[in-house]
């Protein structure tokens, strides 16, 4: 894929149907296999679309993938940002921000994919500045509610925001990493979900100036 000969847009709504089905079928499979062990033939099994049918939305499996990071990516940014800015509050807003990202995770099975892919795709210099931008963007938008809960006092001062937030971040994708290697797949879920709630807890003794309010959403058990 290059700059000068984009993908093709669907012109029906029953195109741009098939295109956002084909972005969730192939987020799932890359989610579980990852981008270097699925092959073309992979993802045209998976979505049961003839070769040609397939061809038509998605000529590579590099410009798929590159489609189903943003795809992924913009779906992180505004469903997560939507919950997380219903609240008055940085520092509420930062407290509900990791149970946001855990209840995506566990309606979209394709969500995942954005770190595999995010980690991967990187290495390409052809798009590695297209698949790092939103993961940039990502990283400013929980940096914002640091500085804001330090502006209004209720997050401990003296710690960059940016630096917080990129720690933060990697912490959660890390330990997703983490727990892949560490539970067999039938347990993966159960215990990503406790480990995420001690980095909760230690964000919580960190970097809070005040306890959390009583039912203020922090705990997802």
């Amino acid at each position: 894929m290059t700059g000068s000969d984009p993908p093709k847009v669907p012109a029906t709504a029953k195109g741009e149907a098939t295109r956002a089905f084909l972005l969730r079928t192939a987020a799932q499979v890359f989610a579980e296999r990852g981008y270097a062990a699925t092959t073309q033939n992979d993802l045209i099994a998976a979505s049961g679309l003839t070769k040609g049918a397939f061809y038509f939305y998605f000529r590579t499996k590099s410009e798929l993938a590159l489609a189903v990071l943003q795809d992924q990516q913009a779906r992180w940014l505004s469903q997560i940002g939507e919950r997380v800015l219903a609240e008055a509050k940085a520092a509420d807003q930062l407290r509900v921000l990791v149970p946001a990202m855990l209840e995506l995770i566990s309606t979209d099975p394709g969500a995942w994919s954005v770190t595999r892919l995010t980690k991967e795709l990187s290495a390409d210099p052809e798009v590695a500045e297209q698949v790092c931008k939103p993961m940039v963007e990502w990283v400013a938008f929980v940096a914002d509610l640091v500085r804001r809960g330090q502006t209004d006092g209720d997050l401990r001062t003296g710690l960059d925001p940016g630096s917080v937030a990129a720690v933060l971040v990697g912490a959660f994708d890390g330990l997703k990493s983490l727990t892949d290697i560490l539970e067999p797949t039938e347990r993966a879920a159960f215990g990503f979900t406790e480990r995420v709630q001690t980095l909760l807890a230690i964000v919580e003794l960190a970097l809070m100036n005040s306890p959390a309010p009583t039912g203020s959403g922090g705990d997802v058990r």
